[in-house]
């Protein structure tokens, strides 16, 4: 199946200028804070303060200066990062929920060759022989380099697309935020956190453009998050809403969100990609 194509932005630039990205301290802070007042994310928070905590200091080794494309020197920057992994590991087995902390505790003592195979299959987006619960703990060993070395990339001109332009990898969520004569929408990288520019009303998964076919939920309580879903395809996102509350992280708000994920599994959507977390 062909990625969808899409038209050009009508009224805003394709490479629009985003605000920084949110520090690790400041994702870790915005956990914390979502933590206190959302009892039914607070096991999930608590897990992604601590897991960011880790992320940080792989972020911090990142120091490859090879030249190509995100998805190239990621291959080579894990080869150069895999004796890190093990230790990554062990810590993930001492905060994680259950199913990922036996497994991390497993991985550490894993082959080598077995761990190699392991990251490159997430980097390539090859996973899906993987259990769940290795695949979340690669991916977020990985997301640190491939942030890390997706920094300097500028997202190239041409048609706004659904899989993000730097690294190749699906959305985790969208972002509404104020730009020219009305909110601008934006998609997160569930891999480099890289954002791009997209269209306001158009499914990232199969195109529909149709508005009567994009219908969206927003809870009691959260107004700032909401379910951008379609009935052509069945996917969903969930969209941060800056304009709503300008203090939220994207990546963490939408972790927060877990009771939407729950309530759009009922009614027979499914998530574009699973965050950090499996949700």
């Amino acid at each position: 199946m062909s990625d969808p194509q899409f038209p050009l932005l009508n009224d805003q630039p394709l490479t629009p200028e985003f605000p920084s990205r949110p520090t690790y301290t400041r994702r870790i802070q915005r956990a914390k804070e979502l933590a206190e007042c959302n009892p039914a994310s607070r096991e999930i928070l608590n897990y992604y303060a601590r897991l960011a905590f880790h992320q940080e200091s792989i972020y911090e080794s990142c120091l490859s200066c090879a030249e190509g494309n995100v998805a190239e020197v990621l291959a080579m920057t894990i080869d150069v990062a895999l004796p890190e992994f093990p230790e990554f590991a062990r810590s993930v087995a001492q905060f994680a929920p259950a199913p990922l902390r036996q497994r991390a505790a497993a991985l550490v003592s894993a082959d080598f060759a077995e761990l190699h195979e392991l990251l490159l299959a997430i980097a390539n987006r090859e996973s899906t022989d993987w259990p769940d619960e290795d695949r979340f703990i690669a991916l977020a060993f990985i997301q640190p380099l491939a942030e890390r070395l997706g920094e300097q990339e500028l997202v190239p001109p041409g048609k706004p697309q659904a899989t993000c332009p730097v690294c190749a990898s699906e959305p985790v969520c969208a972002v509404l935020r104020d730009r020219g004569h009305g909110a601008g929408r934006s998609l997160i990288c569930s891999l480099c956190m890289q954002e791009w520019g997209f269209l306001r009303v158009a499914c990232p998964a199969c195109g529909e453009d149709r508005f009567e076919s994009l219908p969206v939920f927003t809870p009691d309580g959260a107004t700032h998050v909401r379910i951008d879903a379609c009935d052509t395809c069945h996917h969903y996102l969930k969209t941060i809403d800056m304009t709503k509350d300008g203090l939220a992280v994207p990546v963490v708000d939408e972790l927060a969100a877990i009771p939407l994920d729950l309530w759009a599994a009922e009614k027979g959507y499914k998530k574009l990609t699973l965050n950090l977390a499996g949700l």
